[in-house]
């Protein structure tokens, strides 16, 4: 039929978005979205704009936006008396999230960079032939160098030697403290 509408089930909601039916029932739960009919044996119908719905909805999750916020910005339009206020209250919803997508992405940029460079340190310590015992990593040039990314210098560069390892981190304090200062005891 020319003009009909096509609707859609939750599986395929779910094959079209990479939601599972589960997690489709959840928006619903959570008031993000709503079956747009149900057929005589009581199924869910979505439409095509409850199919963009959802996308929008996972890509903003993949974001990492609460569940609260998608919410905010999906019913602005409902929560509003005239075109110049929605322009304003979408504007500043939106500002709002470009600003901290932009945060995270910076934080995120700056794991990856640490991360490959702890990556880099670490292929070198495979080729290191000294026991830990006689040559604690706290000592090597690979982890007190200046440009040691912050997770070797925190995981390699602790204070304790191997043997303490297993005791806990009251001994590891311990340890740390009598190796800055001798004078004091364990």
């Amino acid at each position: 039929m020319p003009g009909a509408a096509r609707y859609f089930t939750t599986g395929d909601l779910s094959r079209k978005t990479g939601a599972t039916p589960r997690a489709i029932r959840f928006y619903e739960q959570s008031g993000l979205m709503a079956p747009h009919a149900r057929n005589a044996g009581g199924r869910r119908r979505y439409t095509e704009h409850d199919l963009e719905r959802l996308q929008l909805i996972t890509d903003l999750r993949d974001l990492d936006l609460s569940i609260e916020d998608i919410k905010q910005l999906l019913h602005i339009r409902d929560s509003v008396e005239s075109a110049p206020e929605l322009g304003e209250r979408l504007s500043n919803v939106v500002a709002e999230q470009l600003d901290r997508t932009q945060k995270r992405l910076l934080a995120l940029r700056r794991l990856r960079e640490e991360l490959a460079a702890t990556l880099a340190v670490v292929k070198e310590c495979t080729h290191c032939s000294l026991d830990l015992a006689q040559h604690p990593c706290k000592g090597c040039d690979n982890v007190t160098a200046p440009s040691t990314p912050r997770i070797v210098k925190v995981l390699l560069g602790q204070c304790r030697p191997a043997t303490e390892r297993s005791e806990g981190p009251l001994v590891m304090l311990k340890a740390c403290k009598n190796a800055d200062d001798p004078a004091q005891e364990p």
